[in-house]
């Protein structure tokens, strides 16, 4: 609950920063990110309101703290978060790495309760998404994915 608030405080000085920014683009260029940066500024505020009225809400004897496995687990999939970032650009590629990527993350966080039948179900959708993005954004919009050594 007291991470909700510190991350929608952040999110409100970032959005804040960036909507000051775009005051530099001409009108036709800041429309869509002033218009995410409103929206994302807006959800901020209802969870702020929403963790500030769950703090207030909260019984003494309830747990303060993270627990160690799950916050393994956090930093684990922030570390292959940022290996992703940096593996997919100069080998794996777009393609490639998002798909590696995405489902191994999937696999650490679902844990032992992952059945087979799941994860091959998942493994197609997230395979399907990925290169519906892939061909939307780096075919049809020619938005410049990186390519790595394999895609």
């Amino acid at each position: 609950m007291i991470a909700d608030v510190v991350v929608s405080i952040f999110l409100l000085i970032f959005s804040l920063v960036l909507l000051n920014q775009t005051r530099q683009y001409n009108y036709l260029s800041a429309v869509f990110p002033q218009f995410v940066l409103v929206f994302l500024m807006i959800l901020t505020v209802i969870l702020l309101v929403r963790a500030i009225v769950l703090f207030k809400k909260r019984r003494p004897s309830e747990s303060k703290f993270i627990a160690t496995k799950d916050l393994f687990y956090v930093f684990l999939v922030a570390a292959l978060s940022f290996l992703w970032v940096y593996v997919m650009d100069w080998v794996l590629g777009f393609l490639l790495g998002s798909i590696m990527f995405g489902i191994v993350i999937f696999a650490i966080l679902a844990g032992k309760s992952l059945k087979a039948s799941h994860f091959v179900l998942f493994s197609i959708s997230y395979i399907a998404i990925v290169f519906i993005f892939w061909y939307a954004l780096g075919k049809l919009l020619r938005v410049p994915l990186p390519r790595g050594l394999f895609f």
